[in-house]
């Protein structure tokens, strides 16, 4: 499957769930340029596609990045922490399919999941991210501050 049709079958799953999607799922086929010279995919790109499954997650429930900035002022979603615990190696020709959610929320920090699991229904991994939204705060040297996820995204993930 080629990049552009790849990311048009994204955008329509997407514009197809209209919102208070609790979980999103991402279907990767693995390619020589994912993989290292031993044919197994290089582990940066599992926290690419963690990174892509948390926006499309979002994005998904009518929160992209512009979004979050005109409705909520929110100028980002920073990383403080990612994980991964690896089960069954993902090699090349591989079909994965990647599930996305919102474990929980904890004060100004909310904590992604992520489960890749082989075609043939092997766990290939889980992986997590610890993300804040910030907003600009001139007043601070850094230029901006972690604040709490307001209700309304919340709700938008609620079951």
């Amino acid at each position: 499957m080629t990049g552009s049709k790849c990311a048009k079958m994204v955008r329509q799953e997407i514009e197809n769930h209209g919102g208070d999607v609790k979980e999103f799922v991402s279907e990767i086929k693995v390619e020589w340029a994912h993989c290292d010279y031993a044919g197994i995919v290089f582990y940066p790109n599992f926290y690419i596609w963690f990174d892509q499954g948390t926006e499309r997650l979002f994005r998904a429930n009518g929160l992209s990045y512009a979004q979050l900035a005109d409705e909520f002022g929110i100028d980002g979603m920073p990383l403080l922490e990612t994980g991964t615990t690896y089960k069954n190696a993902s090699k090349l020709g591989a079909d994965l399919t990647i599930t996305s959610w919102i474990d929980a929320w904890e004060g100004k920090t909310f904590l992604i999941k992520h489960r890749v699991m082989h075609a043939d229904g092997r766990e290939a991994l889980e992986g997590f991210e610890r993300r804040i939204f910030v907003i600009k705060d001139t007043e601070l040297e850094r230029g901006i501050r972690a604040i709490p996820a307001p209700d309304e995204i919340r709700a938008r993930f609620a079951d």
